[in-house]
């Protein structure tokens, strides 16, 4: 009785501590966005086109390669309408970062549970858990912006739960679904299948069909579907380096590279390690960031690239925990390792890796919120029927209506209203794509008599076009 009093309070802790994180990220990434600290690249482009898909009207987004066609141009990731239908519920924007952040909170509750079933230890399980939320690369992805890998985080371990409670349906629908929320995601898919193989044997046939679906998948994604909505091209095409040894030599030729597989799998325990049947599986998921090609701001841990690498590395520390568990040897050391783990993802996002959702718990953060209340008042001077030019920081304000970031040749969008802050000392992303002198391009527009200027301060600019 005693112990299962026991395991009760363990999983007491660990659902409150489910519901701090998810609390807690809610809070940072909300008042990042009022912070005007997300952008039109990315979370615009979501934005758009998932409320227009709620609207039962064509997810077309802006875009300075495949502007004005559907966000199949850019990615195929049709799972992302699933979350249409909140839109049904309210309008605002920021219900997308309230359901990501719960997403992926949930998924946190599936690998507990699996944690629970293979290791038949909560305590262990806890440990797992407690890496898993506190790893700097998983907060990072959920607090910056939207992403469609951050909320695949649950599909991804809704297709493992699938696996290991042998609900083959069930497991075919999760793995369709995680596959739909980008076109690239088809080689965690085939790194599924060979994990498969070896996890369960009574499924081998299966674990073939997932990687046959996951190539067929993939090609007819990126070869045919987003060609056909791209006008021919697909824009994230790797560049390769010559030679086997080049390639391989690539996922470690970079300092960057280095520290985010040794922080990765710190944050861990390096317990992935022992767990060969992920070994493809992990692989495949750096491959994909590493190489030539896939832009330094892959290589760390920043942003949502190291979403699905978070539940990977998670479940392979499950499945390498439970290989070490059959060592006798080992098993001595069991009793410890569950608090070892608990310190070392502590410590790492405490102290060394500072994880972002110590925000959640800082007073000045949300003082900071106040202090930019300023273009709230700006913002409110666009009509939302009225069809808008503006930064990339303040477009993420008009998704739900014909928006342009800006550009120098505005003349050929005619947008009803150019909206400019020019503030010194902004992000840079704020500016991300404007491709403009921002000076400049207030001084060709006070000239242009087709717009008149109907707001401004020392650095804000409300620009109306007059009905020419």
């Amino acid at each position: 009785m005693k112990k299962k009093q026991g395991n009760q309070q363990i999983d007491i802790i660990a659902y409150f501590f489910i519901l701090c994180i998810i609390a807690a990220g809610i809070l940072v990434s909300l008042n990042r966005f009022w912070q005007y600290e997300v952008f039109y690249i990315d979370f615009g482009v979501f934005d758009q086109a998932i409320w227009s898909v709620s609207r039962f009207k064509p997810p077309i987004i802006e875009h300075f390669i495949v502007s004005g066609k559907w966000i199949f141009a850019d990615h195929f990731n049709p799972s992302i309408f699933l979350l249409s239908p909140f839109y049904w519920l309210t309008t605002r924007s920021e219900m997308l970062l309230v359901v990501q952040t719960i997403a992926v909170g949930l998924s946190g509750l599936l690998l507990y549970g699996i944690a629970k079933k293979v290791l038949i230890n909560e305590f262990l399980a806890l440990g797992i858990l407690s890496c898993y939320f506190l790893f700097l690369g998983l907060q990072n992805a959920v607090i910056t912006e939207f992403h469609e890998l951050t909320v695949s985080t649950l599909p991804l371990t809704l297709t493992f739960w699938a696996i290991l409670n042998k609900k083959l349906r069930l497991y075919l629908l999760f793995l369709i679904i995680t596959l739909g929320f980008k076109e690239s995601l088809f080689a965690t898919g085939i790194g599924i299948g060979i994990a498969l193989f070896f996890l369960r044997k009574e499924w081998r046939l299966i674990a073939f069909i997932t990687i046959m679906l996951s190539v067929v998948w993939g090609a007819i994604s990126i070869k045919f579907i987003i060609p056909a909505f791209s006008n021919g091209i697909y824009i994230y095409v790797p560049t390769l380096p010559d030679g086997i040894l080049n390639k391989v030599s690539a996922l470690v030729d970079h300092p960057v590279k280095v520290k985010t597989l040794f922080y990765s799998f710190l944050s861990f325990g390096f317990l992935p390690i022992f767990s060969p049947a992920f070994w493809p599986l992990i692989i495949q998921d750096y491959t994909l960031r590493f190489l030539p090609g896939g832009g330094s701001t892959r290589w760390d841990l920043g942003l949502h690239y190291n979403a699905q690498s978070a539940v990977i590395l998670a479940i392979g520390s499950v499945f390498g925990l439970h290989n070490l568990m059959k060592i006798k040897k080992f098993s001595k050391f069991l009793p410890f390792l569950g608090i070892i783990l608990i310190i070392n993802a502590f410590i790492l996002y405490r102290f060394i890796l500072h994880g972002p959702l110590a925000l959640s718990y800082n007073p000045a953060f949300y003082e900071h919120t106040k202090d930019l209340a300023f273009l709230n008042d700006l913002i409110k001077r666009i009509p939302s029927n009225a069809s808008i030019m503006t930064h990339n920081n303040l477009a993420v304000r008009f998704t739900h209506q014909q928006v342009w970031l800006l550009r120098t040749n505005y003349e050929i969008y005619k947008p009803d209203y150019i909206l400019i802050d020019n503030r010194k000392g902004q992000n840079p992303n704020n500016f991300f794509a404007s491709l403009v002198n921002v000076d400049g391009i207030i001084k060709i527009i006070k000239k242009d008599s087709s717009y008149k200027l109907i707001y401004s301060t020392q650095e804000q600019f409300v620009f109306k076009r007059l009905n020419t």
